[in-house]
């Protein structure tokens, strides 16, 4: 054991030297320390004097509660029914690797930070348990992986002294690591001889070439990625949206580090049930660079003046697509090395052909930061281009809307929802908008209350397949008044309606949300998964500001939107309070502990890089000792509740009653459905828990129903076939439920109590 523990010890230090120069400053010896610790742990079971299966048993748990125990420290996430998030989190920090410079700010990148913590208790374990069964190739090959990825990422003038203490660790580990406890000293002055032969003939200008394995070649971001199209941002169709396992990088900014969204286009029709684009154009011929959009009558007079624009340079990767990427408002364009550029009214520019990887262009935007209390005082009094047909307060089949507040709206509203054909059908969004903002004294206190209504407030839930469209009912409708599930096109085209229905005038816009930001090179990297669809509202005074009733997807600039990590919640209240809605409820999401100011210190913790030792970084994901050893025991005790929880389930199946059988299918589904946040009547019948099914999740379970009902109740003879074909189609529902759930989500599930306090 004493040779395990030196040799482990000394290979996870190795491992934490290389990883711990990629960031500057440097992380804590504590907290490297703390993960060499709970790398070695599991490898000194391994001579313990116990019956093969306990000791497989035992060290299984004790990797699994060491991994779980690391990532938790290194990622923030204490708490082990987080898995699922765990998991997210450690998958994003991995690849942010190949998208920030190195070395990198740790305070600036927290999830790279703890990524790289990660690594050095997973490669230190792979280690140890390759040393503690006497495999020294093993050992070496997972040591080479360990040490030798990170030091190639990050060459320095220190590369031969590592690699010597590399490769004399790899000699080290064949001499010493035998199954013979016999001292080998000729070994000791060959292996010496060859690390100093080594050391001369490396540092030789004509032998010494690049690094023997090219780590770096694993990022398949640095090849050429394949352009990816995102036509389906463009053109609402409401049928769900799959994100490619590999992110592909689209484009890059160069901009400031202050948050915005990338807008390629605006959907201002809704026709058809859908909202598209109706682009006009402001020029017959093409204009020559720079082009200024500053005739445009929805242009405020203060984006007139070219001091208050703010630039951002793009430079194409794999976008193939036509439009032209920039910030919301849009003032003027360079093209650049992008011919044929036609522009359209609300600063949309659209590019005769696709795009072509390495193309560059300029766009100034106007975006204005103003106050809760400044857009209240923003009046409804809407320009002319605002009524007209194609107008931003128009719906279905030209229909235009009064202003908000007028006296003529109420009249408009009783009478388009009650006799025109398309106002019947969407009369349940009408009203569901009434109910939420129809008591607001002004735009700005609606539009935020129906932001804060979807986003938070509402019950609704981010799902990129939601459940399928019902025939006869709009999808808008279905969204906001039934299933209450979607993604950004879901969230967004039903906010702008809701509000054009108002009379505010919105649109959709569609574009990439912000990215991610690398401060050495004051570049935003954006990627395909960044594709999103938001609100754009308009204020006099200020024009077109974004909005993002979509949960959970992007982070807005300005402290007006809820969407917003600087979102000024106490003086949204005030807004909401003066127009006597209930402000409490719908900013209760903003308002909570994990609201305005807990977001807005997450902020200043990602953009600020406080002294290595101030108090905020070493409390957050650097501190060690208890805290460390807290997550182990929890970790061990969430393990072992899971594997009990998974042992139970799978118990109720011993048996060959179909009686039984019956009852187990039940509970399994409907302790999966528990766990999920659904509540299950206790005496449903199969039929009827097929239609909650159908109702609550989308899923057609007909067949496991009637399988099910017969098992448990039909005749005796046909019982046996019908419990065979109810764990069929259990199983069949079972796929159609993973579908329907993210994997973080029903990792979560695996965690919950409340299929195990149900007693069913």
């Amino acid at each position: 054991m004493a040779r395990t523990l030196v040799f482990s010890a000394g290979l996870g230090a190795l491992i934490a030297w290389n990883w711990g120069r990629l960031e500057e400053p440097r992380p804590s010896v504590g907290a490297l320390a703390l993960m060499v610790t709970l790398g070695v742990a599991p490898a000194l079971l391994l001579p313990l004097r116990l019956r093969f299966g306990a000791k497989v048993a035992l060290l299984f748990a004790a990797e699994a509660a060491s991994v779980i125990a690391a990532a938790a420290f290194a990622l923030h996430v204490h708490r082990p029914y987080h898995l699922g998030r765990l998991v997210d989190r450690a998958g994003s920090g991995f690849v942010d690797f190949y998208d920030v410079l190195v070395p990198f700010n740790g305070a600036a990148h927290p999830l790279m930070h703890g990524v790289l913590l990660l690594a050095v208790c997973v490669f230190t374990l792979l280690c140890a348990l390759a040393v503690a069964a006497r495999r020294p190739l093993t050992a070496i090959l997972a040591l080479a992986a360990g040490a030798g990825w990170p030091a190639t990422i990050l060459p320095g003038s220190d590369d031969l002294g590592r690699g010597a203490f590399l490769l004399a660790a790899a000699l080290a580990l064949v001499a010493w690591l035998r199954p013979e406890n016999r001292r080998a000293p000729p070994q000791i002055l060959a292996g010496t001889a060859l690390v100093v032969l080594a050391l001369i003939v490396s540092s030789s200008g004509s032998v010494a070439k690049g690094q023997f394995i090219g780590w770096q070649n694993w990022d398949l971001y640095t090849k050429p990625g394949k352009r990816v199209g995102v036509e389906y941002v463009w053109r609402s169709d409401y049928n769900g949206v799959r994100f490619p396992k590999k992110r592909t990088r689209v484009f890059t900014v160069r901009a400031s580090e202050r948050s915005v969204y990338w807008r390629a286009t605006t959907l201002d029709a809704f026709t058809n049930d859908l909202w598209d684009e109706d682009l006009i154009s402001v020029s017959s011929s093409v204009l020559p660079n720079p082009v200024v959009l500053t005739d445009d009558p929805l242009v405020p007079a203060a984006a007139r003046n070219p001091t208050r624009w703010t630039e951002a340079d793009v430079t194409i990767d794999a976008l193939r697509d036509a439009h032209l990427v920039g910030p919301s408002q849009p003032i003027s364009y360079d093209s650049r090395s992008v011919e044929n550029v036609q522009y359209e009214q609300g600063g949309v520019a659209l590019a005769f052909a696709p795009l072509a990887r390495g193309d560059e262009y300029s766009v100034w935007a106007y975006t204005p930061r103003p106050t809760p209390a400044e857009l209240a005082k923003s009046a409804p009094d809407y320009p002319i281009a605002t009524f007209v047909d194609r107008g931003a307060l128009t719906v279905s089949h030209g229909v235009v809307v009064p202003a908000f507040g007028s006296p003529e709206h109420k009249a408009w509203a009783d009478e388009y929802f009650r006799s025109d054909p398309d106002g019947q059908r969407y009369r349940p969004l009408y009203n569901a908008a009434e109910r939420t903002a129809g008591k607001a004294q002004n735009p700005y206190a609606a539009a935020v209350a129906l932001e804060a209504w979807l986003r938070s407030s509402g019950g609704f839930t981010y799902d990129e397949q939601p459940p399928t469209k019902v025939r006869g009912i709009p999808a808008l409708v279905q969204f906001v008044s039934q299933s209450k599930r979607g993604y950004c096109q879901h969230f967004a085209g039903a906010m702008a309606l809701m509000l054009r229905y108002l009379g505010i005038p919105a649109r959709v816009a569609a574009g990439f949300t912000s990215g991610n930001y690398d401060s050495r090179r004051g570049t935003w990297t954006v990627y395909d998964r960044n594709a999103h669809t938001w609100v754009e509202v308009w204020f006099k005074g200020y024009g077109w500001l974004p909005f993002d009733p979509t949960p959970g997807r992007g982070t807005l600039g300005g402290s007006y939107t809820s969407s917003s990590v600087s979102f000024d919640a106490k003086g949204a209240k005030a807004v909401l309070a003066a127009s006597a809605l209930e402000a409490q409820k719908l900013l209760g999401f903003e308002l909570s502990r994990r609201g305005q100011e807990g977001r807005a210190r997450s902020e200043k913790r990602g953009a600020s890089t406080p002294d290595r030792g101030s108090p905020g970084r070493t409390n957050r994901g650097r501190g060690t000792g208890a805290g460390g050893l807290v997550a182990l025991g929890v970790a061990m005790l969430a393990l072992l509740f899971v594997l009990a929880k998974l042992a139970l389930r799978r118990s109720r199946f011993f048996t060959n009653d179909p009686r039984l059988l019956a009852s187990a299918c039940r509970r399994e589904l409907v302790d999966f459905l528990l766990d999920q946040g659904i509540d299950v009547p206790r005496n449903l019948a199969p039929r009827e828990l097929g239609r909650l099914l159908r109702r609550r999740v989308g899923i057609d379970a007909s067949d496991f129903a009637e399988a099910l009902g017969l098992a448990r109740f039909g005749p005796e003879a046909s019982a046996p076939a019908a419990a065979r074909e109810a764990r069929r189609e259990l199983r069949s529902v079972r796929r159609g439920l993973r579908r329907t759930f993210p994997i973080g989500r029903r990792a979560r599930g695996l965690f919950s109590f409340r299929s195990v306090l149900a007693g069913r």
